[in-house]
């Protein structure tokens, strides 16, 4: 037994002992086949959830109606009974789960057969849908027949597009005509799981495949939003890490002005929308090139990074920044927060008597720009001349 995942291992010693089954299942297989490591493990059981919370001190029970058991060792490890399901009258969720006998009956319920593969606790691959050769051969493939995988649940279209995205692979002939049959169902997914899905694809290694998908299997007609229009222009995207980034191109791309209804209907949050608001007032700022050094302190070193790359992408901005070229302006700055202002507004009300008002805010504003433009320095007695001479004397 190699110690990979040692505190999933001992959860199937458990079981094992106990006398029952126990495998590691999902993306942690697919990862184990790929040489990949997986930070994410799951494990799969004969044994029933209420038999796996006897055997084990601390338990959550996370899904126990759907069989999931959440073991706590040194790492939460989720535990799952051997089940099927059965119809999807939603095309969401199952109607019904039923606990079954076999983890072949197990395995052949999942979605596409790279994830449809267990591993034992010694590391021998169980393999009954041919998931390790779809896996060399780079192929996404639905369990079984497509259409039903994806009429039980239609998120899988998505999520096969996904995938193609996060690891370059192409989609199975007949997985890929299924969607494009089946697209109508997505309108089936709540927004929130779509949103969470498109953005994987943002900031998968392959953005502009699973963009290209997005539209060509009809998904993209279902939803708020141009995207049928230049879906090469993805082929230069870079998220940067950040999912938000993703919203920001799509709407830099569309020059789309109403684009608070598209967040909106995707149900971005403030802080996403306030992102990419930013970004676009970053890239409307850089027309002529460059920014100036108020420019450079209010904008996040984020905000002014994905700037200036969709400013060049889809603008044809000219411009010499880079992430490291922005990273060392900001350092350059006098100051990089007004946190960093050493005067506040309460010595401003000391030295003009005054009370609180808009006023404070004028001043310090109209300070800060003076010492980022170094027309006066950050300092104390310098500032407390400037501020008399301006605003008492």
């Amino acid at each position: 037994m190699k110690n990979r995942w040692p505190d999933a291992y001992k959860v199937i010693s458990v079981l094992e002992n106990a006398g029952f089954e126990a495998y590691v299942v999902g993306g942690a297989v697919r990862d184990f086949v790929r040489g990949v490591q997986a930070n994410d493990v799951d494990i799969t059981t004969n044994a029933l959830p209420q038999q796996v919370k006897e055997l084990f001190e601390h338990t959550i029970d996370v899904g126990i109606e759907h069989g999931t058991v959440l073991v706590v060792l040194s790492e939460p490890i989720e535990v799952t009974t051997f089940r099927s399901e059965t119809t999807y009258s939603d095309h969401r969720r199952p109607d019904e789960v039923k606990f079954v006998h076999t983890l072949k009956e197990d395995l052949k319920r999942r979605d596409f057969t790279i994830n449809s593969m267990a591993l034992t606790k010694e590391d021998k691959l169980i393999d009954f849908f041919g998931g390790s050769s779809d896996l060399e051969k780079g192929t996404i493939k639905a369990v079984g027949n497509p259409k039903e995988r994806f009429s039980e649940d239609a998120l899988r279209m998505l999520r096969a597009i996904r995938f193609s995205a996060q690891l370059n692979f192409t989609l199975d002939s007949s997985t890929q005509a299924a969607i494009k049959e089946l697209h109508s169902l997505i309108s089936h997914i709540s927004i929130e799981r779509v949103k969470v899905e498109l953005e994987k694809i943002w900031v998968s290694n392959y953005p502009s495949k699973g963009m290209d998908l997005f539209v060509s299997t009809g998904i993209s007609q279902h939803f708020v939003g141009n995207w049928g229009d230049s879906t090469f222009k993805w082929n230069e995207f870079e998220s940067f890490g950040l999912k938000e980034n993703g919203w920001a191109f799509f709407i830099l791309m569309n020059k789309d002005s109403s684009y608070t209804e598209l967040l909106s209907a995707f149900k971005c949050s403030n802080l996403e929308k306030r992102h990419v608001k930013e970004v676009l007032r970053a890239v409307e700022s850089l027309n002529n090139g460059s920014w100036d050094s108020v420019e450079l302190f209010q904008f996040s070193d984020d905000v002014l990074i994905a700037a200036a790359s969709y400013g060049r992408i889809l603008f044809n901005i000219e411009h010499s920044y880079t992430p490291e070229i922005l990273r060392e302006e900001k350092k350059k700055l006098a100051i990089s927060s007004k946190r960093d202002v050493v005067v506040s507004g309460n010595d401003l009300m000391e030295w003009k008597q005054e009370k609180r008002g808009p006023w404070i805010k004028e001043a310090l504003d109209k300070l800060t720009i003076m010492i980022l433009n170094e027309e006066l320095k950050n300092d104390r007695a310098q500032i407390k001349e400037w501020f008399f001479r301006e605003y008492i004397n």
